[in-house]
């Protein structure tokens, strides 16, 4: 198991939450799919300023799910200044 932790903004951060809900359809959903559990963040002071931490089983599949046009799709619909993405990687030293 692999840690991630992304950070970005977002336009409006009451939008980003609600895709977050737990449920079908659910951002939470899409990444189980892969095999992927999600904890949500947002800054309490700045509520456009967003993050997730992702436990990732297989990064391979994580990574082009990332890339594909589907995530592509949910992160717009969500709102992501993609500008703003940043992306932490676990690693062992």
């Amino acid at each position: 198991m692999t840690t991630m932790i992304i950070f970005h903004e977002v336009k409006n951060g009451d939008h980003w939450a609600k895709a977050w809900q737990k449920g079908v359809g659910g951002r939470h959903e899409m990444f189980a799919k892969i095999g992927t559990k999600v904890r949500t963040f947002q800054d309490s002071k700045n509520p456009n300023s967003t993050g997730v931490i992702l436990e990732v089983s297989d990064m391979e599949k994580c990574q082009t799910f990332l890339e594909s046009d589907d995530a592509k799709k949910a992160m717009e619909e969500d709102g992501l200044k993609f500008e703003t993405i940043r992306i932490l990687n676990e690693f062992t030293p």
